[in-house]
């Protein structure tokens, strides 16, 4: 299969238009600079050089085959290192400095995930760096900034910084649809982060899914659950339904990436934004109650 280079196409446009939103609040996007980007990644390298272990073709070559795959997936230029450190929690994470990284996953992955469901988790943290969500934490930038220039970020455009964090996650997650290719890997991933449960048959997990996001959209209709959008991840219900509404396009561009025509993603990229939107407006409503 031929490199995929054309990432950009995958971010999910609800990203892109709270990325302008929040520059044309700030003047600029915050980003980290080069210097300090460059500085975390060394750090981050001697910690993890000194607290996990680096995984190599010799050491876990199935595992290092799977990373392999999903990194050729996207030509030469990213360059990095797996570790994996002892937990008992399903959990990953990456930081990237322009072209390079170093991505950690926790042992119980490599112990209960399967190489098409550690592929999608590969594929998620790849894209965080691929996209360039690295340069663009919005936690330390909060947290820098009301050190600084306390009050200078407004309630509003905090929110603003709070609700692309979470649409991130949904852009990533189409680069690990991409490296797996399969929707019902996706899911199981996402199912058994969420539940820690195994051995669940894929139709049960579809069906749950389904009502589950049914009942969460009725929830927040009736503003029950003032918590529940809060933080910078995406509840996983709604990860999952975006995944679905977008996996036919995301497969068709991982086979014929060459002639994929964004023309139907968009669409479906409107749909979800409508979703999102509409979670974000009842939030609100239930703040103000």
């Amino acid at each position: 299969m031929a490199a995929i280079t054309d990432i950009e196409c995958l971010r999910f446009n609800y990203e892109s238009s709270l990325l302008r939103e929040i520059e044309s609040r700030l003047g600029a996007i915050p980003t980290i600079s080069q210097m300090q980007s460059k500085n975390f990644l060394a750090l981050r390298k001697r910690n993890l050089l000194g607290d996990a272990m680096l995984i190599s073709p010799d050491l876990l070559p199935e595992v290092y085959e799977i990373y392999s795959n999903c990194l050729n997936l996207f030509g030469s230029n990213l360059q990095g290192n797996l570790f994996v450190r002892q937990s008992k929690e399903y959990n990953a994470n990456i930081f990237s400095h322009n072209q390079k990284f170093d991505l950690l996953i926790h042992s119980a992955l490599l112990e209960d995930f399967t190489s098409n469901e550690l592929s999608f988790v590969l594929g998620h943290e790849l894209g965080h760096a691929l996209l360039g969500h690295s340069q663009v934490s919005m936690l330390e930038l909060l947290s820098l900034t009301e050190e600084l220039k306390p009050g200078l970020i407004s309630p509003e455009t905090k929110e603003l910084m709070f609700r692309w964090s979470r649409t991130a996650e949904f852009s990533a997650d189409r680069v690990g649809l991409l490296c797996c290719g399969q929707l019902e890997s996706a899911a199981k991933a996402l199912f058994k982060t969420l539940s820690g449960l195994s051995g669940i048959s894929i139709d049960r997990i579809l069906n749950s899914f389904h009502t589950q996001y049914d009942i969460l959209e009725a929830q927040m209709e009736k503003c029950r659950n003032e918590q529940s959008w809060i933080g910078t991840h995406p509840m996983v219900p709604v990860r999952f339904k975006a995944l679905e509404l977008a996996a036919l396009d995301i497969i068709f561009f991982r086979n014929q990436s060459s002639v994929f025509s964004q023309r139907g993603f968009r669409k479906v990229d409107q749909k979800i934004s409508s979703i999102l939107f509409t979670l974000d407006k009842y939030l609100s409503a239930c703040n103000e109650i």
